[in-house]
């Protein structure tokens, strides 16, 4: 990345006394004790190791900030830098500084024992967004009602002749209210923590109504998605689509006339059409086979799998049999254990991830890991997504994918997998 290019080599006529390149990392020293912290450049933020910047929980990522970034980067630089990256948190800041209790003295003793607690789990900014998004299930929040879908087996399923069939989409599931933008509340995840797009995607959003989609980046990029869409203000947003499939807030209408708001607002010469915001393609499905053609069509260009929904069906905050999800393979989620150190071309990262499902029963993963993710690994005891087509004879997965953190979900949950998927047992004699 040259300086010409790097937004972060000079703001506002100020530079920082020293510019780290995106994935540079550097070790700092403790100001009260003999600990040692990681600083590293990602992206467009700068993220820290240190307590302080972990409990910033509040800010998005690339707008925190600490004394040892200040000490590294410059304080003049950093107060221009958060301001680029969050132009309207200062209010809030104040704000909550005003209200915030009393804080007592810390010594070198506090930020160790904080330390302690943190150690092992520093070195990896996903998964402090990981943990916020496990904290915030506490506390008085508003937990969005979605529609959620039911399995089509792909053998005893029930005739989806007349249904709609959409591509299932590999993103991040969020219910957007426009009209709760202005306290800055406009996304919501699908356990209702807030998230902050930029102004300018929100804009673009009618008010007055509730939009249901996934924020996308392409196939096969769920985890880069994962890591846009915690910041605010950064460029890597212009490359996320809200792929938007559904109006709760016209729920009571049959699907059809929820389609029809959709496509006349954001649709070719919509009211609000613009090519941040995509409509979802629905197409009518024939029969079984036209079901099962589409299904190996997109899972052979990567995609993730297919959507069903009932003709005249409405809109309830419930999973429903209105809505139906179809793929060849199942995910899955599992919490880190360990590591398998890695071999050949890996050797000196991580080969694999050790795992633990729901049910108690481990294996590894290191399929799907990039040379990154290879490097600096899922901490142990976070939850991952992974993917796999059967289970062996003794109930894991067979072949399973690495696919990321699992950004929406405090506790890992094994699939449902039936007899006809799984490896029969050798019989005796």
């Amino acid at each position: 990345m040259s300086n010409d290019s790097d937004e972060l080599a000079e703001i506002n006529g100020i530079k920082p006394k020293q510019l780290l390149k995106d994935g540079e990392e550097v070790e700092v020293k403790s100001m009260t004790s003999t600990s040692t912290y990681k600083i590293k450049r990602t992206w467009d933020h700068y993220y820290c190791s240190c307590p302080a910047w972990r409990n910033q929980g509040g800010s998005p990522v690339n707008a925190r900030t600490c004394k040892h970034l200040k000490s590294l980067l410059g304080e003049s630089y950093e107060k221009v830098r958060l301001k680029l990256k969050n132009p309207h948190g200062q209010a809030r800041s104040s704000k909550n500084k005003s209200k915030a209790p009393t804080k007592r003295k810390r010594t070198g003793s506090d930020d160790e024992k904080q330390d302690k607690k943190a150690k092992g789990d520093q070195d990896e900014e996903g998964d402090e967004e990981e943990e916020e998004e496990v904290s915030g299930t506490r506390g008085q929040k508003k937990v969005p009602a979605l529609l959620l879908a039911a399995k089509w087996d792909l053998e005893t399923g029930a005739d989806p002749s007349g249904w709609w069939m959409s591509e299932k989409l590999d993103g991040v599931r969020r219910v957007i209210a426009v009209e709760a933008y202005y306290d800055g509340k406009g996304m919501i995840s699908r356990l209702g923590n807030p998230f902050t797009p930029p102004k300018w995607l929100l804009e673009k959003l009618p008010k007055g109504v509730t939009l249901d989609g996934e924020l996308f980046s392409g196939r096969g990029e769920f985890q880069s998605t994962v890591s846009i869409v915690k910041t605010v203000n950064s460029p890597h947003w212009q490359n996320i689509t809200f792929q938007v499939f559904d109006v709760p807030s016209l729920g009571h209408q049959p699907f059809e006339q929820r389609l029809d708001y959709l496509t006349s607002t954001f649709g070719e010469g919509g009211t609000h059409a613009c090519k941040e915001v995509v409509v979802v393609k629905q197409e009518k499905a024939r029969d079984r086979e036209h079901v099962l053609e589409k299904l190996k069509e997109v899972e052979r260009e990567g995609g993730e799998g297919l959507m069903l929904r009932e003709p005249g069906s409405v809109y309830v905050g419930s999973r429903s049999n209105t809505l139906l999800k179809i793929k060849t393979f199942y995910d899955a989620e599992a919490v880190v254990t360990g590591y398998v150190p890695g071999k050949g071309k890996h050797k000196s990262s991580t080969g694999a991830l050790k795992c633990k499902m729901a049910s108690g029963k481990t294996f590894a993963v290191g399929s799907g890991m990039s040379d990154k993710q290879r490097q600096r690994p899922p901490k142990v005891g976070s939850i991952i997504t992974y993917r796999f087509q059967e289970l062996t004879k003794d109930g894991v997965p067979r072949f399973p994918t690495f696919v990321g953190e699992a950004v929406d979900k405090a506790e890992p949950k094994d699939a449902e997998v039936p007899d006809s998927r799984r490896v029969k047992k050798a019989t005796s004699g």
